[in-house]
């Protein structure tokens, strides 16, 4: 069982690298422990012309809370409530009548569910987050249809690019993003302890800290 871990920690650190395994690391264990957070992103924004055409057969729609009601997704009620109440964009991608994904699209400034910090999107662009795929179809369209709702969702806005921040482990997505020509954009670090919180990074931006009500101001240049 002892080698097995050790070749499993190997492998991991391969995969990885030796520090996007230590932030994998940390980022679980903290996961376990009340009051203390980690969160380390990539900031990528991938541009409008290089995300995907519609998939033959898919289409996407903006669902309001009563329509996202009916349907099982990965956010909680309560996630869902504070998105929506920020004004966020359920845009949902569906295979004939099922619903295989949602994503979720902002064009202003919003407070992200997950780490304490106030996004602001880039001129020329929104912000997506929360982006779900069933996990018996993540080996279909799904990906490419929300994409291309996206596409769509920026054209008529007159926006030219896309935002995410995405776990700096989480290597699938990060690959994917870049693959559309993605723009790297810096990291952001975020440390929560008993209700305090400080973010680094985040390159072009600049570095803050607040307290249980406050939020740290990310601003990003595509």
């Amino acid at each position: 069982m002892i080698i097995a871990a050790r070749m499993s920690i190997a492998g991991t650190i391969r995969s990885l690298g030796a520090a996007t395994a230590l932030s994998y690391g940390l980022a679980r264990a903290t996961a376990r422990l009340p009051r203390i957070s980690y969160y380390r992103y990539r900031l990528l924004a991938v541009p409008r012309q290089q995300m995907p055409a519609m998939p033959r057969g898919w289409r996407t729609e903006v669902l309001s809370p009563e329509m996202l009601s009916g349907h099982a997704v990965d956010a909680p009620v309560a996630t869902q409530q504070w998105r929506f109440g920020q004004g966020m964009t359920c845009l949902a991608a569906f295979d004939g009548d099922l619903l295989v994904g949602v994503t979720w699209l902002t064009s202003e400034p919003f407070v992200d569910d997950e780490v304490r910090i106030r996004f602001v999107p880039p001129a020329g662009a929104a912000w997506d987050t929360g982006l779900w795929i069933h996990p018996e179809r993540r080996l279909g369209r799904g990906f490419a249809a929300l994409w291309a709702g996206t596409a769509h969702w920026l054209a008529d806005r007159g926006l030219d690019w896309s935002a995410s921040r995405i776990a700096d482990y989480n290597l699938a997505s990060i690959r994917s993003h870049l693959r559309m020509g993605a723009a790297e954009l810096g990291t952001l670090t975020a440390f929560g302890l008993a209700g305090h919180q400080i973010a680094l990074g985040a390159h072009p931006g600049y570095v803050g800290a607040g307290g249980a009500c406050a939020d740290v101001r990310i601003r990003l240049a595509a």
